[in-house]
């Protein structure tokens, strides 16, 4: 029955005005939208136009983008426990997880082979959690003392900031480290944490998944599903003029998000779209793109001011995550690690992994 509404769909919406054809890529995704896209929008489906509202506009690319995409999954060998206790990691050309009781699992990116010298050459201690920084794996004991993998083993770090709850490192250089909390729809915090003075400077971010820097200061990427979902995008040029975080006077323990008492102003708002989310952003073929959830679709798409252009796709379903983390590595993979409430609480289930112009899907034990 779907099937057959699906094609009476597809009739109504190429018959319209538009004599253009454009890339059959689009047309499940089209056909999903249906003749309405709501639900505050009422009139007909008009391709390239898909939707046009009080905040942002969303068209269809002629062409879309030329993707590989493909599907994996992987297994944990070694435990009953079904998805990562922290957040995957790209490191030496590995893809790297940590499952309990705390052992690492390895995966070669050309082929997702499981290197198990690695494996045993990194389970010579146990951690709770993993990441990234300074190019080099670090992990963090169940005492919370963070260890760095150098030389084949493991040795203190210092310098790496210990929250009492975070995923996942968004970003790192040499004068910052960047992380988040999320407290759902009571805010979220975003930390500057200062490597030279190893002071901690916090704004409201509810919730950040992606944080990069370019010439013009640190870009932030938020989203949250609360009703009918929304994301948006702020500029932080100088995250030293950000109130710091030892001199916040409430209760850290609150339900309310410590960013939330942020006054400074110093974030500035490039986009704030209600009735979407964004799940990501990252470079591909020159420009930036985005992971974008709408009308239980989720597909790619570039933004510009506030019209939304889908330029592929994607997987062609309703792809969800709650509190994703994406991250560029230097070694040029972007990973987009995805949690779900429904399936593993707030554990990684999938992942999406981003190579030139590769898009590769990967769920934990299986399709997600």
């Amino acid at each position: 029955m779907k099937q057959i509404i699906s094609i009476f769909i597809l009739s109504l919406i190429f018959s319209n005005s538009y004599s253009q054809r454009f890339d059959s890529k689009f047309d499940t995704l089209i056909a999903s939208f249906g003749t309405r896209a709501g639900p505050f929008y009422e009139d007909s489906l008009r391709i390239p136009e898909i939707y046009t509202g009080k905040d942002f506009s969303i068209r269809l690319a002629e062409n879309a983008l030329d993707l590989s995409l493909e599907s994996k999954i992987l297994l944990n060998p070694s435990s009953d426990d079904s998805f990562p206790l922290s957040y995957s990691v790209i490191y030496d050309d590995h893809l790297i997880s940590l499952f309990k009781p705390g052992n690492f699992i390895c995966y070669r990116l050309e082929d997702f082979s499981r290197n198990t010298e690695l494996k045993k050459s990194l389970n010579k201690k146990k951690f709770k959690r993993h990441s990234i920084i300074d190019n080099n794996l670090h992990a963090q004991t169940k005492l919370g003392f963070w260890n760095v993998y150098s030389g084949n083993k493991w040795k203190k770090a210092n310098g790496i900031p210990n929250p009492e709850k975070f995923k996942s490192h968004l970003y790192y250089d040499s004068e910052f480290i960047v992380f988040s909390d999320c407290n759902g729809e009571w805010g979220g915090t975003l930390y500057f944490y200062h490597r030279p003075t190893k002071e901690t400077y916090y704004t409201s971010a509810t919730c950040a998944n992606t944080v990069t820097l370019d010439k013009n200061g640190f870009k932030v990427l938020s989203h949250l599903g609360h009703g009918f979902g929304f994301a948006d995008k702020k500029e932080i040029v100088e995250p030293t003029k950000l109130p710091k975080l030892k001199d916040f006077k409430g209760d850290k323990r609150s339900i309310n998000a410590i960013g939330n008492s942020d006054t400074t102003n110093v974030a500035k708002e490039i986009f704030d779209f209600f009735g979407i989310q964004i799940f990501s952003t990252f470079p591909l073929s020159g420009k930036d793109h985005f992971i974008i959830h709408w009308q239980e679709m989720t597909f790619l798409a570039e933004i510009n001011g506030t019209e939304i252009l889908i330029v592929h796709p994607l997987f062609n379903s309703d792809l969800y995550t709650h509190d994703p983390i994406t991250k560029n590595y230097k070694s040029g993979e972007v990973l987009i690690n995805l949690d779900h409430y429904g399936t593993g609480l707030e554990r990684e289930v999938s992942m999406v992994l981003v190579k030139d112009k590769k898009i590769i899907k990967i769920d934990w034990e299986e399709k997600h």
